[in-house]
């Protein structure tokens, strides 16, 4: 597995696709914290400042992070055997766990390197919004980032599954682009609607039912997307308007957090039994 990691790890740090993650990240997070700061909308609490981190996760950084964590993935095997790689790995004596282990736990140390310099990133850029800097706002970036991380991972997972169903590369892509649109846009469009449809035309809207009906619709039907039970988890930061935390939140939806965990387990199940059946000549 060690040597399996190694290899991996080299070999994701030379890829165009991790320099254009962190490079997303740059550029949603630094333009986007100058554009705050020049309208005068300054965090003044540590809750303001992990909601502006949020806001940019839950609109373009969630979807693009998204999409390369699942492309990632969707190329993982495929690529090893369309160059060779795979064939010479197990002409050494590396089992077939280790060596997509020792993938998989590369591809996490890469995504972790660039969530750290995301926390890094958004900390930096929030102080010097003015936002109150201290040892609350770096624990609940952090969790954030953590979040983050455990939902990457499992569309990481996911996108294995389909490398070791498609054996092109390119058409790997192909299919990870329409599946990430059908499955976490379109179908998550879907389920919202369902939730609010009978809410729609009443002038006596209960605005707080309603959130609990798309939360309800979400973990019942959304279980397999990461960053929809992000979501969920996200919407209880506060608490009677008053901010309570990251870890306050994750307790109070164990159902989702364990929705999280639990299917980039099941996917990473789905993609080794696929590999071990797999003819790699």
């Amino acid at each position: 597995m060690h040597w399996g990691l190694k290899l991996e790890f080299i070999k994701s740090m030379r890829t165009k696709k991790v320099w254009v993650l962190l490079g997303i990240m740059m550029l949603l997070y630094v333009p986007g914290f100058y554009l705050e700061k020049m309208n005068g909308n300054t965090p003044q609490t540590v809750g303001e400042a992990v909601n502006m981190l949020v806001s940019n996760i839950e609109d373009l950084a969630g979807f693009f992070l998204g999409i390369l964590a699942l492309l990632l993935g969707a190329t993982a095997i495929n690529s090893d055997l369309e160059n060779g790689t795979i064939r010479v790995a197990l002409s050494k004596p590396v089992r077939r766990i280790g060596y997509l282990g020792g993938k998989f736990l590369a591809h996490v140390v890469v995504l972790l390197a660039a969530l750290l310099l995301m926390t890094v990133i958004g900390i930096i850029g929030l102080a010097w919004m003015g936002a109150p800097f201290g040892q609350k706002l770096v624990t609940e970036s952090m969790l954030l980032n953590f979040l983050l991380l455990l939902a990457m991972i499992q569309l990481v997972a996911l996108g294995y599954i389909l490398s070791t169903m498609i054996k092109s590369s390119g058409t790997a892509l192909g299919a990870a682009l329409a599946l990430f649109f059908i499955l976490f846009m379109l179908i998550p469009s879907i389920v919202s609607f369902m939730a609010i449809k009978d809410y729609v035309f009443d002038e006596n809207v209960n605005y707080d039912e309603v959130a609990e009906r798309v939360d309800e619709y979400t973990t019942k039907y959304l279980f397999y997307s990461p960053l929809s039970q992000m979501g969920v988890i996200l919407g209880d930061v506060y608490e009677d308007g008053n901010y309570v935390g990251i870890a306050h939140a994750i307790g109070k939806n164990p159902v989702n957090f364990g929705l999280i965990v639990g299917m980039t387990i099941v996917y990473f199940g789905g993609a080794f039994l696929r590999f071990a059946r797999m003819d790699l000549r």
